[in-house]
């Protein structure tokens, strides 16, 4: 078993879309009037990271970074289901200075959960400037699906459930708020990824 490499990483490109459209989300806490549209848009952003933050991905378009202190064969990407594609796999070289590395060095994994980064058969990864302390390597990527209907069904419908309960709560003072995001995460947000960091030898 190998060492869990040291890594960060970190949203650089939010989601310019959201799953629920303000006329949807509206819809689903039964509401005709447009003076709160603002604050309905915001129950369903925050619906949406909530989702995000407990399954461990993605949902709609949007890019990470990921740093790592260095390379090893197999790098999964965090939030990374699905993987859309990987923009770019950036290092600093021995002398210090950034350098991106060529796709033909590396292969790009679309299917597995979440997706990866390998090296290529026969291909080694460049050497790194070991005194540098932090982000010595940058792979940035871009995850989630293109559309809100491409998003299974069950993480959408807890996705609604969690915009009602935002409304009929809202100064967060109900005792049975915590038993029904409880019963949104058993019942509708079941299809979690567990990241496990990448593996180096001893």
């Amino acid at each position: 078993m190998g060492r869990s490499v040291e890594c960060e990483w970190v949203l650089t490109i939010a989601p310019t879309s959201e799953p629920l459209t303000t006329a949807e989300a509206k819809a689903q806490i039964r509401s005709v009037q447009s003076l709160e549209d603002t604050l309905v848009d915001t129950y369903v952003k925050a619906a949406r990271q909530a989702a995000e933050h407990h399954l461990a991905r993605g949902l709609l378009t949007q890019t990470w970074t990921l740093a790592l202190s260095e390379f090893v064969n197999v790098i999964p990407l965090p939030m990374a289901v699905p993987l859309a594609s990987v923009t770019s796999v950036k290092y600093y070289d021995v002398d210090n200075v950034q350098q991106t590395l060529p796709t033909t060095v590396y292969e790009v994994d679309t299917k597995s959960r979440p997706g990866r980064v390998a090296l290529k058969a026969g291909q080694t990864w460049p050497a790194v400037n070991s005194e540098r302390r932090v982000n010595r390597i940058e792979i940035a990527y871009v995850l989630g699906y293109t559309a809100s209907t491409s998003i299974p069904a069950d993480i959408m419908q807890g996705i609604r459930m969690y915009v009602g309960l935002m409304d009929t709560n809202r100064d967060g003072l109900d005792p049975t708020t915590g038993e029904a995001l409880r019963t949104i995460k058993a019942a509708f947000w079941t299809d979690r990824v567990f990241y496990a960091p990448p593996q180096g030898d001893y």
